[in-house]
């Protein structure tokens, strides 16, 4: 009697799918909240074939494909949660943060250079090739200024003249003179006036040309508005080689 034939093994492709997806599954897992979809779906699809695997394929191989799928299903869903928390305690804690930084004092950084924020009265600058000291301000020198020369003329009505002392100091090469280089001004809300007064004693035009450590030294006169004075800025800087402007506290 012929001896039958051993029944065929069971095919191992659907098993070794489940093993393959559920690894897939716990890798992805790893992924913060994108884990939890493509782990998800590879999780679902590992235990669906292993479930069908145990029964009509390897089932060692379905069985380890289920575990592993599982296993990256928890392991989603924990980072998922622990990434969202940390999340929301970002968000919850964010605007008071931002709003404690708006609170904390700044260090303002005065440089001179804005004549809303002018380096205080008395600070010596250096502009291009010379360097500055302004002392002596007059906010309201009219009288002084009519009494040096009868034929000096009046400031317009609502203005007065405002004078001031220059020490500047030479920095550069061979020779210059102070007055042919420097630029003055005063400035009084949002406008810099530049109009002289006249004749004035000691002019700063009348200082002498002076070489490199050498410093010329006169007074120089402004007509400016008297509404504001109080709180004008004086402006200096190298016109001649085109020297950063800085501005000075009057007072």
């Amino acid at each position: 009697m012929p001896i039958p034939p051993a029944p065929p093994e069971p095919s191992k492709t659907i098993s070794i799918l489940a093993l393959v997806f559920g690894g897939a599954a716990l890798l992805f897992s790893l992924i913060p909240v994108a884990g939890i979809f493509l782990g998800g779906l590879f999780g679902i699809a590992a235990i669906v074939l292993g479930i069908i695997g145990i029964f009509i394929s390897h089932r060692l191989f379905a069985i380890i494909g289920i575990a592993l799928a599982v296993l990256g299903l928890i392991v989603a869903i924990i980072i998922t949660v622990a990434v969202g928390r940390s999340a929301e305690e970002i968000i919850e804690d964010w605007p008071s943060k931002l709003e404690e930084s708006e609170d904390e004092p700044k260090d303002e950084v005065v440089d001179g250079t804005d004549p809303t924020a002018p380096l205080p009265a008395g600070t010596e600058i250096t502009t291009g090739n010379w360097t500055v000291a302004i002392s002596d301000v007059v906010l309201d020198a009219t009288a002084e200024v009519m009494a040096a020369d009868e034929f000096n003329v009046a400031p317009s009505e609502g203005f007065q003249f405002f004078m001031f002392h220059v020490d500047a100091t030479y920095q550069g090469e061979a020779s210059s003179t102070a007055w042919a280089d420097l630029l003055f001004g005063v400035y009084i809300e949002n406008t810099v006036y530049t109009e002289g007064c006249g004749f004035i004693p000691d002019h700063l035009s009348v200082a002498p040309e002076v070489f490199a450590g050498g410093t010329a030294a006169g007074d120089f006169c402004l007509a400016v508005p008297t509404a504001g004075v109080e709180n004008a800025a004086i402006s200096v800087e190298d016109y001649w080689t085109g020297g950063e402007r800085f501005f000075v506290s009057a007072s």
